[in-house]
């Protein structure tokens, strides 16, 4: 599935499988490491993004 994603006013295009988490897309493919991956489910919010 492709997506482009603006984040931080730079867009951010990929081709990511349909399960893949935003955590995961800001981290691998945008290079922001700042944030977190707690549980790797999204339950415990250590992967809280404000939009």
């Amino acid at each position: 599935m492709e997506i482009s994603i603006t984040i931080n006013g730079q867009v951010v295009s990929a081709d990511v499988e349909p399960r893949t988490l935003l955590v995961q897309f800001i981290r691998d493919n945008a290079g922001l490491t700042g944030t977190n991956i707690g549980c790797d489910t999204s339950s415990c919010g250590a992967c809280s993004i404000h939009l």
